[in-house]
């Protein structure tokens, strides 16, 4: 079994257990259905082919995440790939082809990118203008990390309780969270990752 199937058979199971909304289901259409304008890894496939998320909607209690589904894969690169051109015939020049935005916040604008041309298909993420930076070193570690994310947010401080009485991240979670994570992703990593979800 890889370090991938394991990360997600991890991540549908805390998914479940926290009756969290969507699913994660198997396709097995990812060669008939994967937008032709969207490069893709072995990673991607595998996740897609798989564990494809259908209205899965994570709230991390600071914003809620949601994960694009095949057919709104190709359409969810506006603003990213193609410069906010819905008809997709501008393409942004900064941006490069092997970026995939996987998933976003409800409001956009904070992409989380599989990086289909490097081994493992490292994760990168981005908010307001930053250039995108690296979270994980693989998407295996990224899908390990956001499920542990998951388990301490909704199963040991139900969601909004991560925040302390002056509206600041309560020094437990973030110890707890840094002790279960950061082993994960490594020091830099597991601090980029901290910043885009906390920052």
């Amino acid at each position: 079994m890889s370090a991938l199937e394991k990360a997600l058979i991890e991540l549908r199971r805390i998914h479940k257990k926290l009756q969290l909304d969507g699913s994660f289901e198997k396709n097995g259409q990812v060669n008939a259905t994967w937008p032709q304008t969207l490069e893709r890894s072995v990673e991607t496939d595998f996740f897609y082919d798989n564990y494809e998320p259908v209205g899965v909607e994570i709230e991390t209690g600071l914003t809620s995440i949601r994960f694009f589904d095949l057919n709104t894969l190709e359409d969810d690169q506006v603003g990213y790939k193609w410069d906010g051109n819905s008809n997709k015939s501008q393409l942004n020049p900064r941006w490069p082809a092997s970026f995939v935005v996987f998933m976003d916040d409800i409001g956009g604008g904070k992409p989380v990118i599989a990086v289909t041309d490097i081994e493992g298909t490292p994760v990168f993420a981005s908010y307001d203008v930053a250039w995108p930076f690296k979270i994980a070193d693989s998407l295996a570690d990224f899908f390990f990390a956001f499920a542990k994310l998951i388990e301490v947010v909704h199963g040991k401080f139900e969601i909004f309780e991560i925040y302390n009485d002056d509206d600041e991240l309560s020094s437990k979670f973030v110890k707890l969270l840094t002790k279960e994570v950061s082993p994960l992703l490594g020091e830099e990593n597991f601090e980029r990752f901290f910043d885009y979800f906390y920052g």
